[in-house]
C-alpha cells in the first residue's frame, strides 16, 4: 500500500470515528421513541421530560459539532448542527405521533432546540472556538 493510499485510509477512519457516535445516538433516539408508553410513567418532578429532551438533543448537537469541527471554520457550520438537531427533533416528534401512548408536543421541540443550542455552544466554548465569535477571532484563539 502506498503512502497516499494509507493516508486516504486514515482520513476515512477519522471520518468514521467522528460520525459513528452521531449515527449511534440517532439510533438510540429513535429506538427510545419507538417504545409505547402506558399511562403510568414515573415522574420525579414536573416537566422532567423537558429536561430529558434538552439533554438528549443537546448531546446530539454536540456530537454533530464534534463531527464537523475544523479549527477556524465559519460559524455557519455549527448553526447547521443546531438546525440538524432541531430537524431530527421535529421528525422524532412527528414519528412519536404514530406510537401508542405518545404524542407530538411542540414544547418538546422547543426543549430539543434549547438543548442543541446550549450544548453546541458549550462544546465550542470548551474546544476554544465560540459560537458567537467571528471566524478571525476564533482562528487567533485556536493558534
Amino acid at each position: 500500500m502506498s503512502g497516499f493510499e494509507q493516508n486516504d485510509t486514515n482520513k476515512d477512519s477519522g471520518k468514521l470515528w467522528r460520525w459513528l457516535p452521531v449515527a449511534l445516538w440517532l439510533v438510540l433516539i429513535f429506538t427510545l421513541s419507538s417504545i409505547p408508553l402506558s399511562g403510568h410513567v414515573m415522574r420525579l418532578f414536573r416537566h422532567q421530560d423537558k429536561l430529558v429532551h434538552v439533554v438528549e438533543y443537546g448531546i446530539l448537537g454536540a456530537l454533530l459539532a464534534r463531527a464537523v469541527f475544523v479549527p477556524g471554520a465559519p460559524v455557519l457550520r455549527y448553526w447547521g448542527c443546531i438546525a440538524a438537531a432541531v430537524l431530527v427533533g421535529a421528525l422524532d416528534e412527528f414519528y412519536q405521533s404514530f406510537i401508542p401512548g405518545r404524542m407530538m408536543d411542540w414544547h418538546d421541540l422547543l426543549a430539543d432546540t434549547a438543548g442543541a443550542l446550549v450544548f453546541v455552544w458549550l462544546w465550542l466554548a470548551f474546544s476554544g472556538a465560540g459560537l458567537f465569535k467571528p471566524a478571525g477571532v476564533r482562528a487567533e484563539t485556536e493558534s
